[in-house]
């Protein structure tokens, strides 16, 4: 079947990838897995194999009959975009934590790592294979030029690590980009946000320029004299760039915004 390209499908060819993929996802007889884009179905088949009770989400309609014929038990599926999904419902409607495993429509990449973080309590692993160069945003360090607002904002709630990467030679039709399998589970010991929509506002104003120093970027957001005494009491130096500050370093600034 013909890839849309309107709908960013390359689909995984390779049987062996999609077995490390499933076999990241620890899967647990009768375990509740969500599976999101499963196209002709390579890791579907991994997935269930295992025993997983599978829940997959497949925007294009024409995979409804080869999937549902295929695969006969385990698998519910809904042919659905999963950004229109009402996750809460959909979350709800059986036993909770739950498991997302999937290779993912690279187009849908960022607003689907939003509503992950929105619902990181219902998810006790994430195993997605998405863009290589995305999977380096999410386990940036600081001072590297990917870390930025998303390695911030997702940190807080999950540990991010890179499993393996994958060529771009292993999709129909090929990407122009190779591919990273990241596996993502609930934080320890997360750090307390005092005030969780300034702390975000804070590092969207920070990296608005990534090139500007904190400085400039904080100017329009807390204007001149706050920006001065707000540089006077972190003891930071605000000629850097946002980049080089830590998570510390954003908590605390956060904080310190608030009592001024």
């Amino acid at each position: 079947m013909k890839a849309i390209k309107e709908l960013g499908q390359h689909f995984l060819t390779d049987v062996g990838i999609a077995g490390r993929i499933a076999d990241l996802g620890q899967i647990l007889p009768g375990e509740r897995i969500w599976e999101i884009g499963p196209g002709h179905g390579i890791l579907t088949q991994e997935i269930l194999s295992r025993g997983a009770d599978l829940e997959a989400f497949e925007l294009d309609s024409r995979m409804a009959k080869p999937l549902s014929d295929r695969f006969t038990e385990g698998l519910k599926l809904q042919i659905i975009d999963i950004l229109k999904l009402d996750w809460a419902e959909q979350i709800s409607s059986g036993s909770q934590p739950l498991k997302l495993i999937a290779n993912i429509p690279y187009q849908i990449t960022s607003p689907l790592l939003y509503r992950l973080e929105k619902h990181h309590a219902s998810f006790s692993r994430i195993v997605m294979m998405i863009q290589k160069e995305v999977a380096e945003r999410l386990s940036a360090d600081p001072g590297g030029k990917s870390y930025g607002p998303l390695t911030l904002r997702l940190a807080l709630k999950y540990d991010i690590s890179s499993a393996f990467m994958v060529g771009k030679e292993h999709f129909e039709p090929v990407p122009k980009v190779d591919s990273m399998v990241i596996t993502m589970t609930p934080r320890q010991n997360v750090p307390v946000i005092n005030r969780p929509a300034l702390f975000h506002a804070l590092i969207i104003a920070a990296f608005a320029h990534r090139r500007k120093t904190l400085r400039n970027n904080l100017l329009l957001m807390i204007g001149k004299d706050k920006l001065q005494k707000l540089e006077s009491i972190s003891e930071i130096d605000f000629g850097r760039r946002a980049q080089t500050l830590s998570e510390d370093d954003f908590i605390r600034l956060s904080d310190l915004i608030a009592e001024l």
